[in-house]
């Protein structure tokens, strides 16, 4: 009797529906991969479109607070922090007025010698950085015992040259010789560009800056915090080489931030000043935008 075989293209036949099937399903598992990659990256588009909209909503309510004639209600800019809600999420706001830093241009050499000697707790290494600002700052190409002019800038190979001018910008302290990051970020408190006085006022200063310059006494701080928000007659002890002054309201950084439930945190620090002419309408110029993201 005569036996049947089955053709050999049946095998076949299944290994490619086999093989078929198998690519039909990576490509959909990839499809599906694609599609939950797009829905993340479009949620985080929005969560960050709404954080931009609610975090520039906070400046703008900081300059109205700022305005207000009843002084009693207007908005205090000693880095004390404002929460307000908007959207239904909560903002965290914190003002300073730049009167209570001092300004890097119109420092002279004894305040920033006292500055950097209180932020490093190195006076060596405060005479240097006061005297490379100084010839950052000077017209000439005179140096300091301590500074450093082009010469020294090319030797040393930072790709950077003194700009003998005052800076324009706080990022330009980054390039000055012996500027590392960690001291960068260290003085950034206690520096602005828009005071411009030779010194400070502690009545405006945050409490970072006052628990400095009082040697971590943070009794005295609060103390002194305490009387001076309650509108006592409050004085803050006298550094030497530091001059304190009074002046106010010269310009303000506001830092608008927010945090969502997911970790993820944006933020704006503004640096408005007063505007008599009230350009576009706002009673504030800006002189500074900078934004924050983590997470």
């Amino acid at each position: 009797m005569r036996r049947f075989h089955p053709p050999r293209q049946s095998g076949v036949a299944l290994v490619l529906v086999l093989w078929v099937v198998s690519l039909m399903t990576l490509m959909a598992g990839s499809f599906a991969l694609s599609t939950q990659r797009e829905s993340a990256l479009m949620s985080h588009a929005r969560t960050r479109a709404r954080a931009t909209a609610l975090a520039e909503g906070g400046i703008h309510y900081a300059m109205l607070m700022l305005s207000l004639p009843d002084v009693t209600k207007r908005w205090v800019a000693d880095g004390r922090g404002y929460r307000i809600s908007l959207d239904g999420t909560e903002l965290e706001l914190r003002l300073y007025d730049e009167a209570g830093k001092i300004d890097l241009n119109s420092a002279q050499e004894l305040t920033l010698r006292t500055l950097f000697g209180v932020v490093t707790g190195d006076l060596d290494q405060a005479t240097r950085l006061t005297d490379l600002i100084l010839d950052w700052r000077d017209p000439d190409d005179l140096k300091h015992l301590h500074g450093a002019e082009t010469a020294d800038y090319v030797a040393a190979g930072t790709g950077q040259r003194p700009k003998n001018r005052v800076f324009y910008v706080y990022e330009e302290l980054a390039d000055v010789l012996e500027m590392t990051p960690e001291l960068y970020h260290r003085l950034e408190p206690f520096l602005t560009l828009y005071s411009p006085q030779d010194g400070i006022n502690p009545a405006r200063a945050s409490r970072e800056v006052l628990l400095a310059l009082a040697g971590g006494n943070e009794n005295l701080v609060d103390t002194y915090l305490a009387q001076r928000q309650a509108g006592l007659p409050a004085s803050f002890p006298a550094l030497q080489g530091l001059r304190f002054h009074a002046a106010v309201d010269s310009a303000y950084t506001v830092d608008s931030r927010i945090r969502f439930p997911d970790g993820f945190q944006y933020g704006i620090r503004a640096v408005i000043r007063r505007d008599a002419a009230m350009v576009g309408g706002s009673p504030f110029a800006y002189l500074s935008w900078k934004t924050r993201v983590e997470g």
